[in-house]
C-alpha cells in the first residue's frame, strides 16, 4: 500500500505530465497551416509583325498556392498574389486568366513603343533583333516562419540598349488568413530611425567589400521591400537605389534578435 507521500508525489507527476501534454497539444493546435504549391509555367512569343526578326519573348515560372490553407485564406492569398504581380485588375481572377491578360497587355505595349521608335528611325536599317524585347518572371515561396511566409518575385526585362534591368520584390503573408503583411504591421510605432540604424550596421556584413565601397548611400533606411525567413528579415535594395548598376541587387539580412526592441 502506498503512503501519503508517495501518493502525493505520483499525483504531482501525473499533473505535470498531463499539463505538459496539454501544452504540446495546444502548440500543435496553434501550428500554422502548411502551404502546398504547384509550378505554373508560360512561354509567350509575339513577332513585331509577320515575318519580322524582332519579337517580344516572355517566360513565366511561378510557384502557385493551391492547397493547405483554409478556403478563405487560400482565396485571399491567391488574390493578393495576382494583384501584386499582375496588377489590381487581376485581384479576383485565376492565375491562368491573369497571365493571359498580362501577356496581352505587354504585347500591346511592345508594339506601340517599338512602332513609335520605327517611325523615328529608319526601320529597315535597324531590324534583325534591334527591336526585340524580352521579359522573365520567376517567383517562389520561402521557408515559413511561424504564421508568416514570404514569396520572392524576380523580374528581368530587356527593352533595348546595352543591358536589361532586373528587380526582386518580397511579399509576405499571414498563413492564417492569407492577407499580406506590410512593414508597419511588423514593427512598433516610430520604428524607422532604429531600424535604419540596424540596417546600416548590417549592410557591410551582408555584401562584399567591393560592393560596399561602390555604394553611394551607406546610411540606409527601410524601404518596405523585405522577406522573412526563420533566420530573420532581409531587405532588398534595387539597382541604382543605393548604388550603381554594377553593385547589383543589394540584400541586407538582419537576425530576429537584433529587432527585439522594435518588433510588435
Amino acid at each position: 500500500m502506498l503512503d501519503k507521500a508517495e501518493t502525493s508525489a505520483d499525483m504531482k507527476t501525473g499533473k505535470y505530465i498531463f499539463g505538459s501534454l496539454l501544452i504540446i497539444a495546444g502548440m500543435a493546435a496553434c501550428k500554422a497551416p502548411e502551404l502546398k504549391v504547384e509550378t505554373v509555367e508560360k512561354t509567350f512569343s509575339a513577332a513585331l509583325f509577320e515575318g519580322s526578326a524582332d519579337s517580344l519573348q516572355i517566360e513565366i515560372e511561378l510557384e502557385w498556392p493551391v492547397r493547405g490553407l483554409p478556403p478563405v485564406a487560400m482565396q485571399n492569398l491567391q488574390n493578393e498574389l495576382t494583384s501584386s504581380i499582375f496588377g489590381k485588375e487581376s485581384a479576383s481572377t485565376s492565375i491562368e486568366t491573369s497571365i493571359s491578360a498580362y501577356t496581352a497587355k505587354q504585347e500591346e505595349e511592345y508594339r506601340k513603343n517599338v512602332n513609335d521608335l520605327r517611325n523615328i528611325f529608319e526601320a529597315e536599317s535597324m531590324e534583325g533583333g534591334y527591336y526585340s524585347w524580352s521579359e522573365i518572371l520567376e517567383g517562389s515561396f520561402l521557408e515559413p516562419y511561424g504564421n508568416m511566409q514570404s514569396f520572392l518575385l524576380y523580374i528581368y526585362g530587356y527593352t533595348g540598349g546595352a543591358h536589361g534591368i532586373d528587380s526582386e520584390t518580397g511579399y509576405t503573408f499571414r498563413l492564417s488568413d492569407g492577407k499580406r503583411i506590410q512593414e508597419a504591421d511588423l514593427f512598433k510605432s516610430g520604428y524607422k530611425p532604429e531600424l535604419g540604424k540596424i540596417l546600416t550596421e548590417m549592410l557591410p556584413k551582408s555584401v562584399s567589400k567591393d560592393v560596399y565601397d561602390m555604394l553611394f548611400i551607406k546610411a540606409i533606411e527601410p524601404n518596405g521591400n523585405f522577406y522573412v525567413e526563420p533566420e530573420g528579415i532581409t531587405y532588398i535594395y534595387g539597382r541604382y537605389e543605393i548604388g550603381p548598376y554594377a553593385s547589383g541587387l543589394v540584400k541586407v539580412a538582419v537576425p530576429w534578435d537584433k529587432l527585439e526592441g522594435i518588433l510588435k
